[in-house]
């Protein structure tokens, strides 16, 4: 099978994006293929790599504490793709305002996308460590709140 083109990757890349901005749990996997990993890095996060289900449940949990969740590309940079390897790179901020506090971050998302490009098959996500490690703890307490309520 030859790869996907170029454009596919980038529809699907978009897709993706989108179903962060939508900000539900079935709009966040929707392309998620049924083996899909999401990792995020960098290590000293400490975070497991996630399946479909266990982000889905992560992003409902997510919904208690924050009423959207905003995701975009940053200003003046491109969605950089990798037809061989059937890979996009993404520079990304994200923006939500939460109960414990605005959450902005930085990442770069590579994605690798499933033989036909359609679905995605491994996520892997670099965020700015120093604030996902000041924010993470307190946004995970103001889940553990929600729950309580």
């Amino acid at each position: 099978m030859s790869p996907p083109s170029r454009e596919q990757l980038l529809k699907t890349a978009k897709i993706f994006l989108q179903g962060f901005n939508e900000f539900t749990p079935e709009a966040v996997t929707r392309l998620g293929s049924p083996s899909c990993t999401y990792r995020m890095g960098p290590e000293c996060l400490k975070q497991a790599p996630k399946n479909n289900d266990e982000i889905k449940a992560f992003v409902k949990a997510l919904q208690t504490i924050t009423p959207t969740f905003e995701l975009k590309l940053v200003e003046g940079e491109e969605i950089m793709v990798d037809v061989e390897a059937r890979k996009i790179a993404m520079h990304v901020r994200s923006h939500s305002p939460t109960v414990a506090g605005l959450y902005q971050n930085e990442y770069i998302f590579i994605v690798t996308m499933s033989e036909d490009g359609t679905m995605v098959d491994d996520v892997l996500e670099f965020t700015d460590s120093l604030h996902s490690a000041d924010m993470l703890p307190k946004m995970a307490k103001a889940i553990e709140e929600a729950a309580q309520k």
